[in-house]
């Protein structure tokens, strides 16, 4: 399967200078340098807008200039060999060509650099974002790591909305999604430490989380999805929590049927894996 890196870093002079001149137009300006020349592409196969999804522009030109300087020195030929390891990891189902574009993101995202590890993946129905910023500590491992995640949405997607014919739209069908993905990820990258995103709860808020919510709605298909995936403060819900379960959930099921590899795990149905997985179907209860 044939991929394509876009450096779209290496190509932000024009955007520098303009914004040195006038800060003030800094969103036309981004859309000029940044997302025009390729955003035609990035969304090729989407089959509605993706607007919502594309790299927000970035103001502090200082540190702009100091994460591109990083990025520059990116060995572009060793990523690319590491990103086509984990495509002949997890064949997809059809030879379309792959295009990911690698942005720096904002350094003020505190969120993405000290919680995701300064990189931020985000799937374009096959192709996909990668916004890195290298000022984040070890960011560089982090790179297939979630491009490894991205990457088993792209084969899940095509799978069950293409070859299949449909998803069911469950909220256990949106855990494993990402469960699966994480799992597939870790699995490649073994020495890198458990991503915060899937260890952030204490076996006693995993408790009453899953008692006084996620159990709750499994099979439902009308549901808040950023409260239940992200995390919602007010309702006590944290970050990243439905992050969490779908990781356990995949964890268990992988733990009782080591004999059952991810393409074959992902051609079977979120409602059959999470039956087999061992996990409590209601309450959960401390060991």
């Amino acid at each position: 399967m044939n991929l394509e890196i876009i450096v779209v870093y290496e190509n932000l002079d024009g955007y520098i200078m303009e914004m040195e001149k006038d800060k003030g137009n800094c969103e036309a300006l981004w859309d000029k340098y940044a997302i025009q020349p390729y955003w035609e592409k990035i969304s090729q196969y989407a089959p509605f807008d993706m607007s919502d999804r594309k790299p927000k522009p970035i103001k502090n030109i200082d540190k702009l200039k100091e994460q591109i300087k990083l990025l520059k020195e990116l060995k572009l030929d060793m990523l690319r060999k590491k990103l086509l390891e984990v495509m002949d990891a997890l064949p997809n189902y059809d030879d379309d060509p792959i295009t990911v574009a690698i942005y720096p993101i904002d350094d003020d995202n505190v969120i993405v650099k000290e919680q995701q590890n300064g990189v931020l993946g985000v799937n374009m129905f096959g192709n996909m974002l990668l916004n890195v910023n290298p000022l984040a500590e070890n960011y560089l491992h982090w790179i297939p790591y979630v491009f490894a995640h991205e990457y088993h949405h792209t084969v899940w997607g095509n799978y069950w909305m293409v070859v299949h014919g449909g998803r069911t739209g469950s909220f256990i069908e949106s855990l494993l999604i990402d469960g699966q993905a994480d799992a597939f990820a870790k699995s490649l990258n073994p020495a890198l430490e458990m991503p915060a995103w899937i260890s952030q709860i204490s076996k006693e808020q995993e408790k009453e989380l899953w008692n006084t919510h996620y159990c709750k709605l499994l099979y439902e298909t009308d549901y808040d999805y950023v409260k239940y995936m992200f995390g919602d403060d007010e309702a006590g819900i944290p970050w990243c929590a439905g992050y969490f379960f779908g990781y356990q959930i995949i964890d268990s099921f992988r733990k009782l049927h080591p004999e059952i590899n991810f393409k074959s795990m992902l051609e079977m149905s979120s409602e059959e894996i999470f039956a087999m997985s061992g996990f409590p179907k209601g309450t959960l209860r401390l060991a």
